[in-house]
């Protein structure tokens, strides 16, 4: 007889490795599925290849294995292969694909940038409605407020960042009223475990140019590990981050930050190359038997267990959700919201050395975040910061962002890169589209991938309200840009080809009503009793801010439930970070 399984977890990234992990040290015992690999530190010894990992991307899932099918409007019946990344012109840029496939998932080739939700983002919607007037939202808009607060998830923010390693200089900090560098910042119990990051010339540059402008520049938080922390190694500043994994294990991805502790208890197994296409439901519906998965020879394997926890990406739960025909309501799928980074590239007078160091090694202003910005123009529904990206540029990526003008070929090209390459920095934003009832994910009705299964197909397009959040952000970076003294620069359109950013969110949506909803705030299914659905799918709103810390977050909180746990309390402001190995607490 096989062994009892208590809980299944389908998604071994930044969400299922978490739950899993946490479920196992509290002796439950669980089943990770992931249709990955295993990821090793060893296999990324070597990892500096441009080829490989953005060319290539050799991490993350391809079109043709799991294909994704977009159009504008659902006005529009056909829909064609997301076209930024197929076909003999398309790219592997890690940034418009879903994440990385296999152990830690999109935490192995993320950039690290770590966020808290400010207070106001949580009200989203009825913060709008009071400053502008609720005629301001488009007519078919689905934006609703969050049915959790941030004093909720503001325990699992520090656990998050204490347990896993975050490095930055918070504000905001109760009994360290002169730390504030970010007065928008909210309350915080203690600041970060690690200093923020050493960053590069040109974004002391932009912090020096944010300030002469009156704004309030502070250090960006990073999910890498600026010095020794549990027995990793700190920040070595290659210059591969963002789209690569890390060699030194640094950056926190929960390969190496969350799974050993789970798998040194000894109840948990991660199955990988396991590709689950259906949740197995009771002759009535009300309950989740298990899963069906694929193994590594193609063979369908059923498994069952007392629970399932789906968490996968976004758009891959409410696939699986679909294909499995848990949709009573109707709700899955629905309210896709993503990001439109407003890129703003330009060239230094002095050396950038955007070669070294990492993306997350910088600078922000949260002047224009949120509700913030109605100050400055009440006709944007919702602002975001300005980063600085002041390193981890290869030469590939530099090729493919080049201005239009730029010659792509020949002496030209050798000539631009050779006298340009070393002064390239960058800045962008986030912002996020407004839900609308025409911005959704479905099962393409056409297209499978090569184990049968249906695709996903995406319906979205950049709404006017959404293009004028991008613009006006990019008046802001050519202040910046003018007090800089860049030499040159170039802007990323208000209305970009990609409709994917590795940060999709909303696709199974939290809330307390089950008929206007996926799940509870655990992510709890509505609809089948021991079925749970996590990760950035139950955002109702989306801001200005990279989703992994808040996602990392509502884990934590979802196996508190699951466990009958009560929320961490606060814990002494010293920790013992720099000692440990994997695997030991």
């Amino acid at each position: 007889m096989s062994p009892k399984i208590d809980v299944i977890v389908v998604g071994a990234g930044a969400a299922g490795a978490i739950v899993a992990s946490e479920l196992a040290q509290a002796g439950q015992k669980v089943v990770l599925l992931d249709k990955g690999p295993k990821h090793t530190t060893e296999e990324f010894k070597i990892k500096q290849d441009e080829i490989r990992y953005y060319a290539r991307g050799s991490l993350v899932p391809s079109m043709d294995t799991d294909p994704i099918t977009w159009r504008e409007t659902s006005a529009t019946s056909e829909s064609e292969l997301a076209p930024w990344a197929a076909g003999p012109l398309g790219t592997a840029n890690p940034l418009h694909l879903p994440p990385s496939l296999g152990a830690g998932g999109g935490t192995i080739h993320w950039g690290g940038a770590c966020w808290r939700f400010r207070e106001s983002e949580f009200r989203m919607r009825s913060t709008i409605e009071d400053r502008l007037g609720t005629e301001a939202l488009p007519e078919d808009h689905t934006l609703v407020d969050w049915p959790i607060s941030y004093t909720d998830l503001e325990p699992y923010y520090d656990k998050t960042e204490w347990e896993l390693g975050i490095s930055g200089r918070g504000s905001n900090i109760a009994g360290k009223p002169e730390q504030n560098e970010n007065p928008w910042e909210a309350p915080r119990q203690r600041d970060y475990p690690m200093p923020p990051l050493r960053h590069g010339p040109a974004d002391v540059d932009f912090s020096d140019a944010c300030q002469r402008l009156g704004y309030h520049p502070f250090r960006t938080a990073a999910a890498i590990a600026s010095e020794p922390f549990k027995g990793r190694s700190g920040c070595v500043y290659c210059g591969f981050c963002h789209g690569y994994p890390c060699h030194v294990d640094a950056k926190t991805s929960t390969h190496i930050a969350a799974l050993p502790y789970g798998e040194a208890s000894g109840n948990l197994e991660m199955r990988d190359y396991s590709r689950v296409y259906k949740v197995n439901r009771s002759p009535d519906g009300k309950r989740v038997l298990g899963v069906s998965y694929f193994d590594t020879d193609g063979r369908s394997v059923d498994l069952e267990a007392d629970r399932v926890v789906l968490a996968c990406y976004a758009l891959e739960n409410a696939r699986l959700l679909l294909a499995s025909g848990i949709n009573a309501n109707g709700q899955v799928g629905k309210h896709l919201m993503t990001h439109a980074f407003g890129f703003f590239l330009g060239l230094t007078k002095e050396p950038s050395n955007p070669f070294m160091g990492t993306l997350v090694a910088s600078t922000s202003i949260e002047d224009f975040s949120g509700e913030l910005v109605h100050d400055y123009d009440p006709t944007v529904l919702w602002g975001a910061p300005i980063i600085s990206w002041p390193g981890d540029y290869q030469p590939i990526e530099i090729a493919h962002a080049m201005p239009d003008e730029a010659p792509r070929w020949g002496a030209g090209f050798r000539d631009w890169m050779r006298d340009n390459y070393a002064h390239v920095w960058s800045m962008y934003s986030q912002t996020a589209n407004i839900p609308t009832k025409d911005t959704f994910v479905d099962l393409d009705p056409h297209r499978k991938d090569p184990w049968g299964q249906p695709a996903l197909r995406m319906t979205h397009g950049w709404g006017e309200w959404d293009q004028r959040g991008v613009e006006f952000l990019l008046t802001i970076k050519r202040k910046i840009a003018h007090e800089m003294g860049l030499t040159y620069w170039w802007e990323e359109t208000t209305k970009p080809d990609y409709h994917l950013s590795t940060h999709e969110v909303g696709t199974h949506r939290m809330g307390e009503d089950p008929a206007t909803s996926v799940v509870d705030v655990y992510g709890h299914s509505h609809e089948c009793q021991n079925l749970f659905v996590i990760g950035g799918g139950q955002f109702p709103s989306y801001h200005g801010y990279n989703p992994t810390e808040t996602i990392w977050a509502m884990a934590y909180m979802t196996a508190d439930h699951m466990l009958d746990r009560s929320a961490p309390t606060a814990r002494p402001t010293t920790h013992d970070v720099h000692a440990g190995q994997h695997g030991a607490r």
